[in-house]
């Protein structure tokens, strides 16, 4: 990825920034969208992304409401990426949002960049920055070139070296017992695969559970 390179994400931050003083001071959401020469479904969405990572509030101030930084004293949310290949995907994601209300995560996933964004170095700054990588295994991760050659490799080289914790959580059964994450402790309990228990919903929470009690760890 070249260095120097500027997301949305980033310059959405740099411009409320400059306009609060740094401070957490309410914005008008219509002013700094202006300011920011952006259609509103781009500014929408990156504003959706940051309010997901617990970087920004949202607040009254006029027609279109206001926005400000987030309180920085407050606990810093644990970045998780989710590395995927298939549709369960959005399910689990409803089942996260417990722990996203708790501040203990804010997840990322491909379907979270932007009209315009280089989409190879959005994976990559969001891979190199997360605190905690789930896979989502299925024969369709791992028949995946993308998901299995580059994200696993990522992911479980800076697992290697503490950088973060990769959970490898088993949707369908295939053989993954003879993959490089098989070394690692695997969600559902019993590594029973989601799709495998009566109750799809009583597994995921399972899931998230696991995901709980790895994020608690992190942060204590």
């Amino acid at each position: 990825m070249a260095k120097g390179h500027r997301t949305f994400r980033d310059t959405y931050l740099d411009k409320l920034k400059a306009m609060s003083n740094g401070e957490q001071k309410f914005v008008n959401n219509k002013t700094l969208r202006e300011s920011l020469g952006w259609n509103e479904d781009r500014y929408s969405r990156v504003q959706e992304q940051l309010r997901e990572e617990n970087l920004i509030v949202s607040g009254r101030g006029g027609p279109g409401g206001a926005v400000a930084l987030a309180n920085a004293s407050e606990p810093r949310a644990l970045s998780v990426f989710i590395s995927y290949c298939q549709e369960l995907k959005d399910e689990l994601l409803k089942h996260l949002d417990p722990l996203k209300r708790l501040h203990l995560i804010s997840e990322w996933h491909d379907r979270k960049i932007v009209a315009g964004e280089n989409w190879g170095q959005a994976i990559s700054k969001n891979l190199e920055s997360a605190s905690i990588v789930l896979l989502l295994v299925s024969i369709d991760f791992i028949n995946s070139p993308y998901c299995y050659d580059i994200e696993l490799e990522k992911a479980l080289e800076r697992n290697d070296d503490k950088n973060c914790t990769v959970i490898p959580v088993i949707l369908r059964a295939c053989m993954w017992q003879h993959t490089p994450f098989a070394k690692l402790q695997v969600l559902p309990k019993d590594a029973k695969p989601v799709c495998a228990w009566p109750n799809r919903d009583e597994a995921f929470v399972n899931v998230v559970e696991g995901v709980k009690s790895a994020a608690e760890k992190l942060l204590a």
